[in-house]
């Protein structure tokens, strides 16, 4: 989610850690277009990884702001251990905490904690908004494209028989991502054959429009506005954190929605 929005709407993020060793790098682009040395052993399994937030950083965001209650909101739990963690903190929690499980990724969860606290930006009470985010994440869908699937593979949250071959070189794999099940779309071997894909997943889905809209890139700005502008606008755009780009590697490009008129 951007800044922007974070701050709008005063929601707490707990960010994931990457531990850059001293020595050596190469660099990649960070996602508001600075400069970052992302060290050549991110490349290599072991350090490949990177820190999910701990139960105590949980605990510390629940207990330490100036409310009476929070909802925890996370990625799914087949692809991420944050749920787990949350769930630890929130047993532990003298605060009233609701815990979530978005049922998806990236800006996919973005969208769902957007619905949630904007609702309760306009005073709903914490069931209320509960219940929006619970219907967010039945309704969200995330079409993506990676344009290798090594780094993916070593983080191990989709499924070789998901992920597939994607042949020669330069060919991208497409995949959707709903309700904590990944399923795959096929390749495309260009970046228009890309968009194209993505656009015909988001028309197939959208039949009424969408509440809610979200474009995601990692290092594609490019084609990340292109994709914006074919689906018709959405709310807002976003590049992916050095941590994102450990597990997925250079130039994904996807979308995330809400589908208006979706039964849950």
């Amino acid at each position: 989610m951007p800044a922007e929005l974070v701050a709008r709407f005063g929601v707490c993020v707990l960010p994931i850690s990457v531990f850059l060793p001293e020595d050596g790098g190469i660099g990649i682009d960070a996602p508001d277009g600075e400069e970052l040395l992302v060290p050549e052993a991110l490349a290599r399994e072991e350090l490949a990884g990177a820190n999910h937030p701990f139960v105590t950083e949980y605990l510390q965001a629940i207990e330490s702001q100036d409310f009476d209650s929070a909802v925890v909101i996370t990625p799914a739990i087949e692809f991420a251990t944050m749920y787990r963690n949350a769930a630890l903190a929130a047993e532990f929690a003298v605060r009233s905490v609701q815990l979530v499980d978005a049922r998806t990724a990236a800006a996919g969860q973005a969208l769902v904690v957007l619905a949630g606290a904007e609702a309760a930006a306009k005073g709903a009470e914490i069931e209320e908004v509960v219940g929006i985010v619970e219907e967010a994440s039945r309704r969200v869908e995330l079409v993506a494209s990676l344009a290798t699937l090594e780094p993916i593979r070593r983080s191990g949250p989709v499924p070789d028989n998901v992920l597939g071959d994607l042949g020669p070189s330069g060919v991208r794999s497409i995949f959707r991502m709903r309700d904590g099940t990944v399923e795959p779309l096929g390749t495309a071997a260009t970046a228009d054959e890309t968009l194209e894909a993505i656009h015909a997943a988001y028309r197939a889905s959208t039949p009424r429009g969408a509440d809610r809209a979200a474009v995601f890139h990692a290092n594609a700005p490019q084609l990340a506005e292109r994709l914006g502008e074919m689906l018709g606008g959405v709310d807002f755009i976003s590049g992916f954190s050095v941590a994102m780009q450990v597990h997925t590697g250079g130039g994904v490009l996807g979308a995330a929605w809400i589908p208006t008129g979706t039964a849950p």
